[in-house]
């Protein structure tokens, strides 16, 4: 998938080459929020502030969303200047939402791209509607699951009808590495 990065954080790429990467600090949920979990923070106990505080500053939201990427390996990140912050997902790297309100309904990423083009769906191990894209795996929002034409013989999605598939292990049977764009 080719992003273009902001401006500053390849700068800060090219000045810094060498800075290493961090993980466990950001989280992905369900619905498409990201986490901050503050591992330094005094007192810090796992089971309590382990799932993070949602970031509300949409400008931080917005940058996380322009400089999210997947590795080689399908592990996903967010270049942060020249830091890679890995992200632990919840389900996808993408949560969809459904616009009815455009032409033939659209599907949107919880960054705000287009999906244009939908290659499998699956019923994932808790009811969940996943899917594979052209930007890679995803998930229906749970609340956008009623605006789909969804029923016995599947669903119907970006113009195009699917029979659902079992997915016990998302992992397994969604591609989580970088894949090309089509457009």
């Amino acid at each position: 998938m080719q992003v273009d990065l902001d401006p500053s954080v390849l700068d800060a790429m090219r000045r810094w080459p060498n800075v290493p990467a961090v993980y466990g600090w950001l989280r992905l949920d369900r619905r498409g929020i990201w986490h901050l979990v503050d591992r330094s923070a005094a007192e810090f106990d796992e089971d309590r502030h382990g799932r993070g505080d949602p970031i509300r500053n949409r400008q931080i939201v917005a940058f996380i969303g322009r400089n999210y990427l997947a590795a080689d390996d399908g592990a996903w990140y967010w270049q942060n200047g020249p830091q890679r912050v890995f992200v632990d997902l919840d389900l996808t790297p993408w949560i969809l939402r459904v616009r009815s309100d455009l032409d033939g309904g659209q599907l949107l990423t919880h960054t705000g791209l287009p999906i244009a083009r939908v290659d499998a769906a699956f019923e994932g191990p808790a009811g969940e509607l996943l899917v594979q894209t052209e930007l890679g795996p995803a998930a229906i929002h749970d609340l956008d699951l009623g605006a789909l034409e969804l029923d016995e013989s599947g669903v119907l999605l970006v113009g195009r009808r699917f029979a659902l598939q079992r997915c016990d292990d998302p992992a397994t049977a969604l591609d989580f590495r970088p894949r090309p764009r089509s457009d």
